[in-house]
């Protein structure tokens, strides 16, 4: 695929076989650790490796030592760069890798710049970039982005990301204007030449966000949240498609609008196999409201590079859905929960699945007002079971796979109770609140498996975090595997994907200023 990666595979599975599998590794100095400072690297669908970020001893006085280390897919760690930066000046906002390219995204508090650094698979230099105009609204994002504790690395609809253009470069978003808001998306290839760059008009009405949900190799996918002024809390949606080679804009086009339902999208995503950008949501009756009446099933709409609607495809909960749902799914329907899709992928089968995962606002009526007489928000969310929905290439619903778990909460600031239900279920991913973690895909894409947590709340005992995977076996046949990884002693605990038949743990123990990795084997 990559020439270098797959040089980069030979000499890892080398070090492997002289290094031997270790299968965990520890550090001490570590109080605490953004879950996005460590990286897996893909070859295809397969992990091969991972990076990790993380600030080191002091250098000196006005230094301090900043460490990237690269581990092999058994947790050997094959090489490791030390930068030195000035004294508490550098934030990394984000970091990710291209393929053949690893990319560093920093914010220098003392000099309000942007710096972007790259390396290559062997983690040599390559360039580095600084960028001076840090606009005030940046700023102000960059500030959240800080000043957050969420475990997620991409927000919705805010935040500075850094996004990986297969074997090409990156691209970083930033914001435009202060009382009528826009957005930039800016291109660099790997030796962090500006290749294009694309800015809201500035004669635009409406004040504009932008969600990157997919780059590949020939098209960056989005979505678009147009308001008409600042104040105001009505957001319409718009999908996007943008020239990866050029940066321009293919179409813009809205989506929710029907004269017949009323629409409520929750994923965008690119479908290679037939060059159609996807789009997933929940379809309700004009009048209804969401979370107040039960949504009347899923959609699936298709669009061509051009903006041409090509399918539009409704599923009934009451026709299409329920005579393939067990028992417990049925009755979770009437609790109306909506479903947030976290992943779209096509099988080696041909089938197209959906993962997603059940949620809900709680706090509505009397405790809403209670709470703005008193000034505080007793809004939150809570978390459901997961669904995993199997369509044919006919777009047929031939599967629905129902995994309950505990419900579980996540609290959400003032004014959530008067989103729309797609952009709640973006807000709840921003806040860390669902328990999904990751979708791994083998490499002939003829299994898959679902990482997800269950707080398990025994009546009596004290609540256990257990690690779950769904795992659908070649054989079309779905197996569920638990694993108990609740720590008396971690701080943090994150899970990232792994090898083939593996998870791997990373647990952050701050009392211990103990970092541990491990994997895990998956007993299905």
């Amino acid at each position: 695929m990559k020439h270098l990666l797959r040089a980069l595979t030979f000499s890892l599975s080398l070090l492997s076989a002289t290094a031997g599998f270790s299968q965990s590794y520890s550090m001490e100095g570590f109080t605490n650790m953004p879950k996005n400072a460590l990286t897996p690297i893909y070859d295809s669908h397969v992990v091969r490796g991972y990076t990790m970020y993380y600030k080191a001893d002091k250098a000196a006085r006005n230094l301090d030592n900043y460490g990237i280390d690269f581990f092999d897919q058994d947790l050997n760690k094959v090489k490791s760069v030390t930068l030195q930066k000035a004294r508490n000046s550098h934030f990394l906002l984000e970091n990710g890798f291209n393929g053949n390219t690893f990319g560093f995204y920093f914010y220098n508090l003392k000099e309000n710049k942007v710096e972007l650094e790259t390396y290559d698979a062997g983690l040599n230099k390559i360039a580095s970039k600084q960028i001076d105009n840090v606009s005030k609204l940046d700023r102000m994002m960059i500030g959240q982005d800080m000043a957050s504790t969420t475990e997620e690395s991409n927000h919705p609809m805010a935040g500075f990301n850094l996004y990986p253009v297969p074997n090409k470069g990156f691209i970083r978003n930033r914001y435009t204007g202060m009382v009528q808001q826009g957005f930039a998306l800016e291109m660099y290839d790997n030796n962090l030449n500006l290749k294009w760059q694309y800015e809201t008009d500035k004669k635009e009405k409406d004040n504009l966000s932008v969600m990157v949900n997919e780059v590949t190799e020939k098209y960056l996918v989005a979505t678009i949240a147009r308001k008409s002024g600042m104040m105001s809390q009505k957001m319409t949606f718009f999908i996007a498609a943008f020239d990866i080679e050029t940066g321009k804009k293919l179409f813009e086009k809205l989506v929710e609008a029907s004269a017949t339902e009323q629409l409520s999208m929750s994923s965008v995503n690119y479908d290679k196999t037939k060059d159609e950008f996807l789009v997933v949501g929940e379809y309700y009756r004009l009048k209804d409201k969401p979370f107040v009446n039960t949504s009347m099933g899923f959609f699936v709409k298709r669009f061509s590079p051009q903006g041409e609607q090509k399918v539009a495809k409704f599923y009934a909960w009451d026709n299409e859905v329920r005579s393939l749902l067990p028992a417990a799914a049925k009755a979770s329907l009437a609790e109306n929960y909506v479903n947030y899709i976290h992943r779209v992928f096509r099988g080696g089968d041909g089938n197209l699945y959906l993962v997603a995962e059940q949620y809900k606002i709680a706090g509505r009526g009397a405790s809403i007002a209670t709470s703005a007489l008193l000034g505080v928000t007793t809004v939150h969310g809570v978390v459901g079971n997961m669904l995993i929905f199997g369509i044919d290439a006919d777009y047929k619903l031939k599967q629905v796979e129902f995994f309950a778990k505990d419900k579980s909460k996540v609290f959400l600031p003032s004014g959530a109770e008067m989103m729309s239900a797609g952009i709640l279920g973006h807000m709840i991913k921003l806040y860390s609140g669902f328990d999904y973690q990751f979708t791994q895909v083998s490499e002939d894409a003829s299994s898959f498996s679902v990482a997800y947590f269950n707080f398990d709340k025994e009546k009596g005992e004290k609540t256990k975090k257990m690690l779950m995977n769904a795992v659908q076996t070649p054989a079309k046949k779905f197996t569920v595997d638990q694993l108990d990884v609740t720590s008396t002693k971690a701080s943090h605990c994150y899970i990232y994907p792994a090898k083939p038949g593996y998870n791997m743990v990373v647990d952050i123990q701050s009392k211990e200023k103990k970092m541990e990795m491990k994997l895990v084997k998956l007993a299905n």
